[in-house]
């Protein structure tokens, strides 16, 4: 890679005759010392191929490789010219402008790139040809190129490794139990019976009924899972500055899923008042009308629900004492768009989940992965008595911040990665098809993911990780009714006592809720099995 372009320096005075005889020997020094440092090899520094001094412009024509890159090699130049004429002839620097920059590629690429500074990509034997537009000091100091040339491996990796089913690895699998599948969508029983309305695309409201069943799966699973490892409670915020998720990479890597939350421009009533009368009198708002007393987006709902947690220990020290960090939160919603996927309550756009997290040395983050992973299979396997899978795929922070693997050589579950849980559902078809069973959870380890960007240090400069596993409650709940159905006799015996714990909830019966007949009639078949 090669980068080129001219550098336009407007100086506070016009250079005098002597400061004019200077530049040779500044130029001199740029080119044999200063702008060499930090490369190995001459071809990835940088180099002054062309210079000229007019009253109070200096030009340059800059070539450089990779390693002083032509932003930085800018820079220099701006701070060795800053010294030397502000010294000796009290002149400084007013402005820079990098003008005709151009990105030479040695190979062609193959994926699109849409930024607002890139003014055109050709290519010429062999050799791809990114111009870009005008860039000033403010743009140097990002730096731009490094980003550029990270996204554009990044993109041409991504175009090669596909999405997350080609790099699915099955590790374990249940025995068959189910020897007579149940073939109806629990969805369609839920919404039939009126345990579930639907209030808007992917989001429902769950009446105490389902409610209940909901609250005895995640105490089972905090009883269970959770506590037993030592986890405490924590709540986090469900809205975070978008700063947070650069941190993340979730902006960069599923901005497109995120649901975005902005603040009213103005918190004085009066400056709504054409809106307000406007909806006294139509009845009705325009979502357009709306958006333009809105300010821009400034944050995001909570889209992983452990991003608070990085953002906690964000610049922090911690010492042995304090290690491992182990909690979980479980108090709110996740949103999630998910466009033409939504179906039923296991994939909505808000949902529920118990989120647990812990921060620790790599070998504390990797013994606590592999203890919840047991607890897990036990949960599965003998509590809930399911027929699982799991599987080892690709990183979900790799997938989920634009980062991605370039291929898996071998499976080693002890570094970065995830594992999935998976659930078969016999209504939607044969247990032999991949397509038929449904990620009902997780546990990643992240590496160093998040506690290099948040800054999190340990006292003795040792390495620390995080983990994180998501229970989505809906999810679970919907897999363990598609395997098991609504004849509590069926049940497992351990959710059922759960169950059993507290009087079950009155249903919503009336005039015309639920909404059909049969809906009724299947509603009153369900409770009169739920009376104890």
């Amino acid at each position: 890679m090669i980068l080129t372009g001219t550098l336009e320096i407007t100086l506070s005075k016009p250079l005098p005759s002597e400061a004019i005889n200077d530049m040779s020997k500044i130029v001199e020094f740029l080119n044999e010392d200063y702008l060499k440092r930090g490369a190995r090899r001459v071809e990835d520094a940088a180099t002054i191929t062309e210079f000229n001094a007019n009253l109070n412009t200096i030009i340059m024509k800059i070539k450089t490789g990779t390693k002083v890159r032509l932003d930085e090699a800018s820079l220099r130049v701006k701070n060795v010219l800053a010294n030397s004429m502000g010294n000796k002839y009290r002149i400084g620097i007013r402005k820079l402008a990098l003008k005709d920059v151009k990105v030479i590629l040695d190979t062609k690429i193959s994926i699109s790139l849409k930024l607002p500074f890139i003014k055109g990509i050709t290519e010429a034997n062999g050799k791809t040809i990114i111009e870009l537009t005008e860039l000033y000091e403010d743009d140097l100091k990002r730096p731009l190129f490094l980003r550029l040339m990270q996204l554009i491996e990044e993109k041409e990796k991504r175009m090669k490794w596909g999405g997350k089913a080609e790099h699915w690895v099955l590790l374990k699998n249940s025995d068959i139990r189910i020897q007579k599948p149940i073939t109806m969508d629990p969805n369609k029983i839920l919404e039939e019976i009126g345990w579930i309305k639907r209030m808007s695309i992917g989001q429902w409201l769950y009446t105490p009924p389902l409610t209940h069943l909901l609250n005895a799966l995640k105490k089972l699973f905090l009883d269970e899972v959770v506590k037993p490892l030592g986890f405490q409670e924590a709540i986090f915020p469900k809205m975070y500055p978008l700063e947070v998720g650069l941190k993340t990479g979730h902006l960069k890597g599923v901005i497109n899923s995120i649901v975005f939350a902005s603040l009213p421009k103005s918190y004085d009533l009066s400056e709504f008042e054409e809106l307000i009368d406007s909806m006294y009198v139509m009845d009705s708002i325009e979502p357009e009308d709306l958006q333009k007393y809105l300010k821009p987006p400034t944050y995001f709902l909570c889209f992983a629900q452990c991003e608070p947690f990085y953002w906690f220990f964000e610049n922090e020290i911690l010492d042995d004492n304090i290690l491992p960090i182990k909690w979980f939160d479980m108090s709110g919603p996740s949103f999630r768009w998910e466009s033409g996927g939504i179906h039923g309550i296991e994939r909505v756009i808000e949902f529920h989940r118990i989120e647990v997290v812990w921060l620790g040395k790599p070998e504390q983050v990797i013994e606590i992965r592999n203890k919840l992973l047991e607890r897990y299979e036990y949960f599965m396997d003998k509590i809930l008595e399911l027929e699982w899978r799991m599987a080892w795929v690709t990183p979900w922070f790799y997938e989920q911040s634009g980062v991605v693997q370039e291929e898996v050589k071998s499976i080693n579950i002890d570094v970065p990665g995830t594992i999935d849980f998976e659930a078969w559902l016999p209504y939607k078809g044969p247990r032999e098809d991949n397509k038929n069973w449904l990620e009902i959870g997780n546990i990643s380890i992240h590496g160093t993911k998040f506690t290099e960007p948040f800054r999190v240090k340990h006292n003795k400069g040792d390495i620390l990780w995080t983990g994180c596993s998501g229970f989505g409650s809906e999810r679970w709940l919907l897999a363990l009714l598609a395997q098991k159905g609504f004849d509590v006799n069926d049940w497992p015996k351990k959710f059922l006592e759960y169950v059993k714990a507290s009087p079950f909830p009155r249903s919503v019966i009336s005039v015309s809720y639920p909404r059909t007949k049969e809906g009724k009639e299947l509603l009153n078949q369900v409770i009169s099995k739920l009376n104890w």
